[in-house]
């Protein structure tokens, strides 16, 4: 399925985007302080949600029941292609066993429930639902809609020619950082640490 472009009110057009749209988590075996290796990231599987808590359109941690990734990883042993939790058509076999067997490991030891990405809370709707379920506030009959844009685009990829700004997190969903600088020849990115914003509680 596409991912939307970004979400508007089906009344009044309001234009609801996305703060990003791409994540990693860093599996490393030690505390990631400036670098960190192709190898010690994985990709976070999202899904569009609206925070109940920070009141905004947001992506949330797509996180399947452990048997998906037991049956995607027997998949790959196989020779089978897989779409989740990693998409496996342009891997040999060898690479899609490691990267399946990464996220099952990653997986087990994951014990918190899917995080909307935004703030680290779990208080979220999913918006990719059949039907538009969420009312606009903003507006007295508007629902709050996808909206799809399809662009090309040809160069070197993120974190060449400018910082990438792909937000890091480690394996239990907390924001540790962002990938900037992308350093092929050593097979590293540069990081720049991050945290979440702390929630602001009106009295």
């Amino acid at each position: 399925m596409m991912y939307p472009t970004h979400y508007a009110c089906s009344s009044c057009q309001e234009k609801f985007q996305f703060q990003f749209r791409d994540a990693m988590y860093y599996v490393g075996p030690v505390p990631a302080v400036r670098q960190v290796g192709f190898d010690d990231l994985l990709s976070v599987n999202l899904r569009p949600g609206w925070c109940k808590d920070c009141a905004c359109l947001c992506v949330v941690e797509d996180i399947l029941p452990v048997r998906a990734f037991e049956d995607a990883y027997g998949a790959a042993r196989s020779g089978r292609q897989v779409d989740y939790p990693a998409l496996t058509f342009y891997s040999d076999t060898s690479e899609a066993v490691k990267e399946v067997r990464d996220y099952l490991r990653w997986r087990m030891a994951r014990i918190h429930p899917a995080r909307a990405l935004c703030c680290g809370r779990s208080r979220y709707q999913l918006m990719d639902l059949a039907q538009p379920i969420l009312k606009h506030d903003g507006c007295e009959y508007g629902f709050i809609e996808p909206w799809y844009q399809v662009s090309g685009y040809n160069g070197p990829g993120p974190g060449v020619g400018r910082p990438a700004n792909i937000r890091l997190f480690d394996a239990k969903g907390i924001l540790i950082g962002q990938l900037t600088w992308r350093k092929d020849d050593e097979r590293m990115w540069d990081i720049e640490p991050l945290q979440y914003p702390p929630l602001i509680v009106d009295d």
